[in-house]
């Protein structure tokens, strides 16, 4: 019987999957007394949440006194925030990405191979989601780093014993953000903030909309496309035999990453606010109570998915929520897929030589399902590029 949900804890990868089943099956409501939120983690409750916006807010606690970021607003300013970012945003911009996101690949990975092996973290998957949303959004090149390294820093945001609050980090993204709008005033260029900026000729965005649409531009594409590289490849080494299925037949390759989005989301939750009392499973959640929205329990949930637990790249139609759902469905979610799609025919090439070589570390986050290192070795020659 659990008396608190805590994933910061060692012990949470470790029961993950008993603790989601756990929760679904006896307290499908469950009430954090420690930290006073309410947890969803049945798929029918927390689909229906993420998508009623009239009583479960996203305004949620700290996040609500940043900058407007597009996954803590309400309508009618996320509505009106969205539309504008949409025009900038486009798949146009996203297809022509996929050239470079390639070249960009291989050179990682080429180095990566010839070092035999390191972490994939720092020297592919990180790296690689660090240069192709950097370049897209118009971060100069030897600002990356800087960027990189606050964004890693928001894992542990919500941990007790983090080094620095999320308003801190928030604090010096904007400053970094500052200056490269400044430049981009003066002189546009082919990217992102270009493309906003002629939006806020228009009067569509003031100044603290367009850095809060940078902080969670730069943000998402850092973690949630590093997490997926990183999470689908550890969780294929340890099914070799679905990576042996997927090294056979690349065309299993769209829905092997939305399985790996399933089983493994990048995030495991978020958090609403209740607006008006909340009445689920002869539970009442009283107004104004922060509710934490599981996308990881509810995508194992066995009402909704055969065999939850059971990682299958043939799987198809699946609905999972490790991008969001609704009004608030992941703006970048068509770029993550694309870096995924790139990262993982690049990597099944050596799929026979690259392999773990010490358990990856975890980072002890509320939030996150990600690791801070995965460390793999070269085993053998890998095939000539």
């Amino acid at each position: 019987m659990l008396t608190t949900f805590d994933p910061t804890l060692p012990s949470f990868a470790r029961d993950r999957v008993a603790t989601y089943r756990w929760l679904r099956d006896e307290e499908p409501v469950f009430h954090d007394r420690a930290r006073d939120i309410w947890v969803l983690s049945r798929y029918a409750d927390v689909r229906a949440a993420a998508t009623d916006l009239n009583r479960f807010s996203s305004v949620a606690g700290e996040a609500g006194l940043l900058l407007p970021m597009l996954n803590f607003l309400d309508a009618p300013v996320h509505t009106r925030l969205r539309r504008l970012v949409s025009r900038a945003f486009t798949p146009q911009r996203i297809a022509k990405l996929e050239a470079d996101t390639t070249e960009l690949t291989r050179a990682l990975l080429g180095a990566f191979t010839d070092r035999g092996g390191g972490d994939l973290i720092a020297e592919f998957s990180g790296a690689l989601a660090s240069i192709v949303v950097g370049r897209m959004i118009g971060i100069p090149e030897d600002r990356l780093a800087d960027f990189r390294h606050l964004t890693d820093q928001l894992l542990y945001t919500g941990n007790t014993s983090e080094q620095k609050s999320l308003m801190e980090i928030a604090a010096a993204i904007y400053a970094e953000f500052a200056s490269v709008l400044d430049a981009r005033r003066r002189s546009r260029a082919d990217d992102l903030v270009s493309a906003l900026l002629d939006v806020n000729d228009d009067g569509g965005l003031t100044d603290e909309e367009l850095l809060g649409l940078c902080f969670v531009l730069v943000s998402g594409g850092n973690d949630t496309t590093n997490n997926l590289i990183a999470n689908g490849w550890v969780r294929l080494l340890r099914n070799p035999e679905q990576l042996a299925l997927l090294d056979a037949d690349r065309s299993l390759l769209t829905t092997a990453i939305e399985e790996m989005l399933r089983i493994d989301p990048p995030a495991e939750s978020h958090m609403r606010t209740t607006t008006v009392e909340a009445h689920l499973h002869g539970v009442v959640v009283p107004a104004g109570a922060t509710v934490q929205l599981l996308w990881g329990a509810a995508n194992l949930d066995e009402r909704e998915f055969e065999e939850p637990d059971r990682f299958d790249v043939t799987r198809d139609g699946v609905h999972h929520l490790s991008l969001g759902h609704g009004a608030h469905y992941c703006l970048g979610a068509a770029l993550a897929r694309l870096e995924a799609r790139v990262a993982f025919t690049a990597l099944l090439d050596h799929a026979q030589h690259l392999q773990l070589v010490a358990e990856p570390l975890r980072v002890p986050s509320p939030w996150a399902n990600a690791y801070a290192t995965v460390q793999l070795a070269e085993l053998g020659t890998p095939p000539a590029s």
